[in-house]
């Protein structure tokens, strides 16, 4: 289908058509019976008249006056195309009239009708042909003196008046035809107009230009959730190219002075006069590889937690063995620092319907930096408790805390206090938890503990 106004049209006019061939069908079968009906009807009704003045005795009828009188059809002229006059009817022409007596003998008859009876001497209706022409005729006996009266019409009048009914209903379909055609084609052509204010919108569009296409009128009703799926497929693209233009700027403000200070601790390592400086360079050099290493590990896990967030994936949870699971892949990091973890919890089991793989994401980064931040021998708690419409999860850790005035800041990406300036963190891990609890529909809640260190505790309901 090359286009859509085009296959409306064409269907629309075949199937009208259609309806008007069948229509004409109908109307000529009604037309044939009904104008037979009525010219059967007049035959009847014509023998009937005719019966009133013959039906006496033979010797009281004046044969001679009757048939003069029946002789004046010869005597009628008309001018070209004229069918009637003051003097009479050129279908007479077409009528004939004979009676007949038992014996066969012809006793009258009009001048334009064959010398030989038009059709059997028996009662009922007849249809015969004669010097070319087909006759319908109407035999009737006499009552009284027993004649046989034959009245008859040549099927070219019925003919006749047939094709004049059906010219003039095929001129007037035709005509209606032709006027319902335009109206169609320019309905049609209104109808699709929001198609093509739509498709003209688009071919508008490039990727620097990716807001909701808004139509000059009110969209029909059709194609409102075309309009809507078409914004929204725009929007995620609009977002997918934000996300892809904010990852790459993070990477970049991120990576570039790493990347420029390994390049530096390298060439120091290589220009180094000792083979201890030069140790200490390459030393240095596997930290820096290290620390851009995670922050491309952050990057990519946040980009993965915006890229899927209208495809989160939900599953029964239990919500203890995922913190003993976080707990025990992290505690290398404690146990190098020589920290202690302890996991706190009242049930055994306590579910929760969210996303595995992002709840542990989100626990491993809250888990990460309480250690990061915690001083050596420092006691670390971890937290799972059920609530009433939700679970809570919390971390408290025994680092220096945050001041006041940066908590409110702590979300921002690649925000880091003062304190922490010189940690090997990213900056993006509690970013991270944000994400992930935006996508539960839950709250964070930071603040800095009055025996010392900072609690982040995660409402997921």
């Amino acid at each position: 289908m090359k286009s859509i106004r085009q296959y409306l049209l064409l269907g629309m006019f075949a199937s009208l058509l259609l309806a008007f061939m069948v229509s004409l069908l109908i109307s000529y079968r009604a037309i044939n019976y009904e104008i037979a009906e009525v010219y059967d009807a007049q035959l009847v009704q014509d023998a009937r008249f005719i019966e009133g003045f013959l039906n006496q005795k033979s010797y009281k009828i004046d044969w001679s006056h009757i048939s003069q009188a029946l002789a004046h059809i010869n005597q009628l002229s008309f001018n070209q195309g004229e069918e009637a006059n003051a003097d009479g009817h050129s279908y007479e022409r077409k009528m004939a009239i004979q009676v007949w007596d038992n014996q066969g003998n012809l006793l009258l008859t009009t001048p334009n009708a064959p010398q030989h009876a038009l059709s059997p001497l028996k009662k009922g209706f007849f249809r015969q042909q004669h010097s070319n022409n087909d006759w319908y005729i109407y035999s009737h006996q006499i009552p009284n003196n027993k004649y046989w009266l034959l009245v008859a019409e040549r099927a070219d009048i019925r003919n006749e008046i047939t094709e004049k009914m059906l010219s003039s209903l095929l001129i007037g379909s035709l005509m209606s035809l032709l006027l319902i055609a335009v109206l169609i084609s320019w309905i049609i052509k209104n109808g699709l107009a929001p198609l093509n204010q739509l498709s003209k919108a688009m071919q508008a569009r490039d990727l620097d230009y990716l807001q909701p296409v808004q139509l000059s009128q009110t969209p029909p009703h059709e194609l409102k959730p075309v309009l809507q799926a078409l914004n929204h497929l725009l929007q995620r693209l609009d977002e997918g190219l934000e996300r892809e233009r904010r990852f790459l700027a993070d990477a970049a403000h991120e990576l570039r002075t790493p990347l420029a200070v390994l390049k530096l601790q390298l060439q120091v390592a290589q220009q180094a006069p000792t083979l201890n400086e030069m140790r200490q360079g390459v030393d240095n050099a596997l930290l820096g590889v290290n620390r851009s290493t995670h922050t491309v590990e952050q990057l990519l896990t946040l980009a993965r937690i915006e890229a899927n967030k209208q495809t989160l994936q939900r599953e029964s949870i239990d919500m203890v063995a995922l913190a003993q699971e976080v707990v025990a892949n992290l505690f290398p990091l404690a146990l190098d620092k020589q920290q202690d973890i302890e996991l706190l919890y009242t049930q055994e089991t306590v579910l929760y319907t969210g996303n595995r793989l992002l709840l542990s994401i989100l626990l491993r980064n809250l888990l990460s930096n309480a250690i990061y931040y915690s001083p050596i021998h420092a006691q670390i708690s971890v937290k799972v408790e059920a609530l009433n419409n939700g679970v809570l999860w919390a971390v408290y850790d025994s680092g220096q805390g945050v001041p006041a005035e940066d908590i409110p800041r702590l979300m921002q990406r690649f925000y880091r206090h003062q304190q922490s300036k010189d940690s090997a963190g990213t900056g993006l891990g509690l970013s991270i938890v944000q994400k992930v609890v935006e996508l539960h529909q839950g709250k964070v809640n930071i603040y800095n503990q009055k025996a010392g260190g900072l609690a982040v505790e995660v409402v997921l309901s």
